[in-house]
């Protein structure tokens, strides 16, 4: 049984520690920001080994563009889905990516809607518009014009400035009744996974 010293002793060690990994990953962005790849690595590397989801989708983005290290879609692919797995939904989208062309990983549409509409559902603005995407193309999902509809509306919502061009090439090949069908699936989207999320 842990006395109140050994418990105020622990706390403070555990506290201490996230305190350190915060520095280190703020470390890690201010390199990045500066174009400084390697020193980024250094310091994203232990925290991604150690489990740290943001890291890891840092680690990730690195391998994916060739920034600091070579281009190893693999690499980028293993590292995304540590922080996906976690609940991550940049990495989520982002492997969604890998996963809807077919880098560091065998292409899979269905996949990739799956881990777009996870991170939509987390008010993630790219996935949605992604996801939108999928539903107008038919990959990975059947084609649904409403779907691709109210996603795109709400990735526009959240300020993806590629939505409104989707929405009107969509549109564009619906009738009357689906585009008020479509805004009526747009406004649950808006309620759920938009206004939640939206930063005013």
């Amino acid at each position: 049984m842990l006395t109140q010293t050994k418990l105020v002793a622990a706390v403070g060690l555990l506290l201490a520690c996230t305190l350190a990994s915060a520095a280190e990953f703020a470390k890690g962005l201010d390199a990045m920001d500066q174009g400084d790849y390697a020193t980024a690595l250094r310091e994203f590397r232990p925290l991604a080994e150690n489990g740290n989801a943001r890291a890891q989708y840092r680690m990730g983005t690195l391998y994916a563009k060739g920034l600091g290290v070579p281009r190893d879609y693999k690499q980028a692919a293993d590292w995304l889905n540590k922080a996906a797995l976690q609940g991550n939904a940049d990495a989520r989208n982002d492997l969604g990516v890998l996963y809807d062309i077919g880098r560091g990983v065998a292409a899979d549409p269905k996949e990739a809607a799956r881990l777009y509409r996870e991170a939509a559902e987390r008010g993630h603005g790219a996935a949605q518009l992604n996801l939108a995407s999928l539903y107008q193309e038919g990959r990975g999902v059947s084609r649904d014009p409403i779907e691709a509809y109210a996603w795109a509306n709400a990735a526009g919502e959240l300020g993806e400035l590629r939505a409104q061009k989707l929405l009107d090439s969509v549109a564009k090949q619906m009738t009357p009744a689906q585009i008020n069908q479509a805004q009526q699936r747009a406004d649950q989207i808006r309620q759920k996974y938009v206004l939640p999320f939206r930063q005013y």
